[in-house]
């Protein structure tokens, strides 16, 4: 999923310097790879500021990574928007606003959606299985609470998603019979998780997954594949209208592939980023935030209508619910079925 993100931001800055540069003069784009790991990440941030002087930073792509630079980003005066850190928790650190934005809704919105989902589907008798980390836990915190009164939960269960071995937990579930299961995972545990699942049988109970297993990587695991086509649904950030038609047909023709989730996101914060700079007068983290809360009102993106609120957080999103399809022997396809907006 990283290197389609990285090809919206790409893009963005290829229109940017064909109009013109940021205050005339053309952007540049560093990239660094942070794995998805916290400590990664925060390396690799710090090489961005302390080795090549960068001010302005698009990413990273996950909560804890968010978590672990936003301290250091504060420190030093550097500003950083994640096109697709969610965990609301972010949003209650000192410095978001000051060094960390996000032009992607956090998990309060996803929370509410899949707790929607599953009430609109009638479901009952709920497990709850979340990785034991911020965007995990955010969204468990949110969806409890919407699911209150409601369901039954009749298993919490958080888990280590580098232990890539959910016997235990699975086990836990089964034994309590539920006939639904929210779970918040990402593509390596999440593999792991359906493929035992299925080995276990509980492909016969309805999965309702959230954004972290959109855009699955079906060559994985063939029996995590085949688990998510018979026993799951979920919910992901998605767009709709003209901007971002116009922006999946450029996207398209120039990388002959969809976007991804977040990709829309990653290309309007770069947008953003040149948009602040500008208005900042200046290359500096500070001044560059400060802009972004200007800039950031009711902005026209790919991704939607942008405004950030004073924690740097965006007021309002969309959300797909999305199935997998089968379409041949070890060919697969993520099909959208609805939308759950929030304003």
């Amino acid at each position: 999923m990283g290197h389609l993100i990285s090809q919206g931001v790409k893009m963005a800055i290829e229109e940017i310097n064909a109009a013109g540069g940021i205050a005339g003069s053309p952007a540049k784009l560093l990239l660094e790879d942070t794995a998805t790991e916290a400590k990664t990440a925060l390396e690799a941030f710090k090489k961005l500021v302390e080795v090549d002087g960068v001010q302005v930073v698009i990413g990273p792509m996950i909560s804890p990574a968010v978590m672990a630079i936003g301290p250091y980003a504060s420190e030093r005066g550097v500003v950083f928007i994640s096109p697709s850190s969610t965990a609301p928790t972010v949003a209650e650190q000192p410095w978001a606003g000051k060094a960390c934005f996000r032009t992607c809704p956090n998990d309060n919105f996803q929370g509410k959606a899949m707790a929607k989902l599953i009430l609109d589907e009638g479901f009952k008798r709920v497990a709850v299985l979340v990785m034991d980390n911020d965007y995990g836990v955010g969204i468990e915190k949110v969806a409890k609470e919407e699911l209150d009164g409601k369901v039954d939960i009749v298993a919490d269960i958080r888990y280590d998603p580098k232990k890539l071995d959910y016997l235990t937990e699975l086990g836990l579930i089964k034994d309590k019979n539920p006939d639904c299961v929210l779970h918040v995972g990402f593509h390596d545990d999440g593999a792991v998780v359906y493929r035992q699942a299925m080995e276990m049988g509980l492909d016969k109970i309805q999965w309702v997954s959230a954004e972290g297993l959109y855009g699955f990587d079906f060559s994985l695991s063939k029996d995590a594949s085949e688990f998510m086509v018979k026993a799951v649904m979920g919910t992901a950030l998605t767009s709709t209208g003209p901007r971002y038609d116009e922006f999946v047909a450029k996207y398209k023709a120039k990388w002959g592939e969809e976007p991804s989730v977040y990709c829309d996101t990653a290309y309007d914060a770069t947008w953003l980023v040149a948009k602040a700079i500008e208005k900042a007068g200046a290359y500096d983290g500070v001044k560059i935030a400060q802009a972004l809360h200007e800039v950031g009102q009711s902005y026209p993106g790919a991704s939607g209508v942008i405004t950030f609120n004073e924690k740097g957080d965006r007021v309002s999103g969309t959300y797909l619910v999305w199935k997998v399809e089968k379409l041949g022997e070890g060919e697969y396809k993520f099909t959208r079925t609805g939308l759950i907006p929030f304003e």
